[in-house]
């Protein structure tokens, strides 16, 4: 009986941790960097402790200022590419996997 109480809060928790705001890549051509950050206690796999704040200015992909984390194989380029942006007040065209706090950011491109 005890087992059927433990399946149930695992299978919800796996139900969040893939649902589909979570899993699809949303694309956003004109990112604002608001904050750029590094925590390093971050323990979230696929993901480096490089934090970055964007909005999105293409049609509401995203509603408003979401914290997201550059995947491991951005790191260190993908935190220059935000600086760089961010330093000369440009946009960024980014690729994240989920529109939630916490996803990753996969791609990013420095834009004219």
């Amino acid at each position: 009986m005890l087992k059927k109480f433990m399946i149930l809060p695992v299978v919800l928790f796996a139900l969040y941790v893939f649902s589909a705001n979570n899993l699809y890549a949303a694309d956003c051509g004109f990112a604002t960097i608001k904050k750029i950050g590094n925590n390093p206690l971050l323990t979230n796999t696929g993901a480096s402790p490089y934090m970055a704040r964007l909005d999105c200015n293409d049609d509401s992909i995203w509603p408003g200022e979401i914290a997201f984390y550059l995947s491991q194989d951005l790191g260190d380029a993908g935190l220059a590419t935000l600086l760089t942006a961010y330093s000369l007040g440009k946009t960024v065209w980014v690729r994240t996997l989920g529109v939630t706090t916490g996803s990753i950011i996969t791609v990013v491109y420095l834009n004219d």
